[in-house]
């Protein structure tokens, strides 16, 4: 690469990250702004020291980075530096000195490319760590509520006064427990009976535990073994307080949330809604990439006529386009309507395609 090739490189690359920067910055500030004020009636209630309310937004930021505000951040900053550049004629100026335009922007989709490697690793690593830590803040530091669950070896385990829940899969669209094993325990925590089933229903107001079998363990070390296709139990335990146990896809990486849809796939359960998350752990990513796509583009058509409120208002719609496509398919994908794979990556080729349309309509 020649000298004057890599002058104008650095050059384009230093006035983007200095508006990245600040843009990233500003829309992280916005979120979490945004965030205090709507949890601060939970610590208020629980007079939680300012401290857990600062450690608490803290351990948010790398969800806020890495799944929300990133690719806006990189998409605000192309339309903000190409703009500025046109208006100041610096690109007809590049071009008119033998520059194309691919070479141009060249830098740009490197970096965007760097940066969609840092959130796959971003969210891989950061983002789970994070969100537990959040969530046990919230839970056990500022409400006060007692451990009582944890994830081990790709299952739930639940402890209330006198019962262990052992659960494979939380469905919460229909209020079912799969893969389920429950332990009593006596005054001495003697186990005294140990209930296995398919599934266990949350059924007006009680759990009906399906294609099991129970066993009765005595005091002498006999097991009476019992068989059922249905049986009913009416439990402390509602549908309700072991909702809030379920395994997040967020919580996970995605090599965890991998491995927990083999265990789920050999239990014979269907997790359809696992794939789809672990699909967009890596589509998502690329919309780094993609925002670069469809900035360069309407930042060139609107740069010498548009300032940077039009660029702002741009970013925002495109965005809000982006998140209602995003999700509207995501949901198509756990709903079954879609596959897996299609419902996490047709948002991301859609876009991208349009805006390489675009790209490849400008005039060089």
């Amino acid at each position: 690469m020649s000298k004057r090739f890599r002058i104008l490189h650095r050059y384009l690359l230093r006035e983007f990250l200095k508006i990245f920067g600040l843009s990233l910055s500003t829309l992280v500030l916005i979120y979490i702004i945004v965030l205090f004020f709507q949890k601060i009636n939970i610590f208020i209630k629980h007079q939680a020291h300012f401290s857990l309310i600062f450690l608490y937004l803290l351990f948010k930021i790398p969800e806020i980075v890495f799944q929300w505000t990133l690719p806006y951040g990189i998409l605000l900053s192309i339309l903000l530096t190409l703009g500025t550049l046109s208006r100041h004629n610096e690109l007809t100026a590049m071009k008119a000195g033998g520059v194309s335009l691919y070479r141009i922007i060249l830098p740009l989709f490197l970096i965007a490319l760097l940066m969609s490697f840092c959130s796959f690793l971003g969210n891989e690593y950061l983002v789970p760590l994070a969100n537990q830590k959040t969530h046990y803040l919230l839970s056990v530091q500022v409400r006060k509520q007692e451990p009582a669950s944890f994830f081990k070896n790709y299952k739930i385990w639940y402890r209330s006064d006198q019962r262990i829940f052992n659960i494979q899969l939380l469905d919460s669209k229909e209020k079912v427990l799969k893969g389920v094993t429950l332990y009593q325990f006596d005054d001495q925590f003697r186990c005294i009976e140990r209930v296995d089933a398919r599934e266990a229903k949350w059924v007006n107001g009680r759990w009906k535990f399906l294609n099991g079998a129970i066993r009765e363990f005595g005091e002498d070390g006999t097991i009476r073994l019992v068989p059922f296709t249905e049986k009913e139990y009416s439990l402390s335990e509602d549908w309700d307080s072991l909702q809030k146990i379920e395994r997040q896809s967020k919580e996970m990486s995605y090599t965890d949330l991998q491995n927990y849809i083999q265990k789920i796939k050999l239990s014979g359960y269907d997790p359809t809604r696992y794939l789809v998350d672990l699909h967009a752990k890596l589509s998502y990513p690329f919309l780094n990439l993609v925002m670069v796509l469809i900035g360069i583009p309407f930042a060139l058509r609107t740069g010498r006529s548009g300032g940077i409120a039009l660029n702002i208002g741009m970013s925002v719609m495109i965005g809000f386009a982006y998140g209602i496509t995003f999700y509207a398919f995501i949901s198509f994908g756990k709903s079954g309507i879609l596959p897996p794979l299609l419902s996490a990556w047709i948002p991301t080729l859609l876009f991208g395609s349009g805006g390489l349309f675009a790209l490849m309509s400008l005039r060089q």
